[in-house]
């Protein structure tokens, strides 16, 4: 009679065993599921992460390169012996665009102007930052439409003599997108002083 109770108790703990191996075996594949989707989803947004930290790069290495561009056109604009409208095409100078009512103030260029613009509607010079290689555009208007505008140029302290200067505005608008294409470009407007 004990050997039969040994031998059911026996049955009984092996009985129960094999069901707690059972459950211990889904719980174990229940924490393998949550830890796989944990790690898949830690994952993604690092993925994400890095992209948009990339992205940030891009973006601040343009803005970098728009402003070694607007130094490069007020050397340029500077060292020119007349002023750009008389010298044009060639610097990249545009009139002020003109209405029913007459000159206007510029605008900024839509993208497809600094897309399809050639070396006679716009100057392009190349800009390394970093590791980044951008492509720098520019044109340059007449700031104008003041009350002291004289041929779509703004004029002070004109007449003859020494010390007496003539001062002109202008209008630049500053294009940098990626040399290789992708991402958004950046376009800043600046106005830039010649004196002569």
């Amino acid at each position: 009679m004990i050997e039969q109770a040994k031998r059911f108790l026996f049955a009984k703990e092996s009985e129960i065993n094999k069901q707690e191996g059972g459950a211990i075996l889904v719980i174990t594949l229940v924490l393998v599921l949550v830890v796989t989707i944990a790690v898949l989803a830690l994952m993604y947004l690092t993925q994400n992460d890095v992209l948009i930290s990339s992205n940030m790069a891009v973006q601040s290495a343009a803005q970098e390169a728009t402003d070694d561009g607007v130094t490069a056109v007020n050397t340029s604009l500077q060292n020119l012996p007349n002023w750009p409208e008389v010298t044009s095409p060639g610097y990249w100078y545009s009139p002020l665009p003109t209405n029913a009512n007459g000159p206007t103030r510029p605008t900024v260029p839509p993208a497809s102007f600094w897309s399809s613009c050639t070396g006679t509607t716009c100057a392009s010079i190349p800009v390394q930052y970093g590791s980044f290689n951008f492509n720098v555009q520019y044109v340059m208007y007449p700031a104008g439409a003041l009350a002291t505008q004289i041929g779509g140029n703004e004029q002070n302290q004109t007449g003859t003599g020494p010390g007496v200067q003539s001062v002109r505005y202008y209008v630049v608008y500053v294009h940098t997108s990626r040399a290789n294409g992708g991402g958004l470009g950046v376009t800043v407007q600046t106005i830039l002083r010649k004196v002569q």
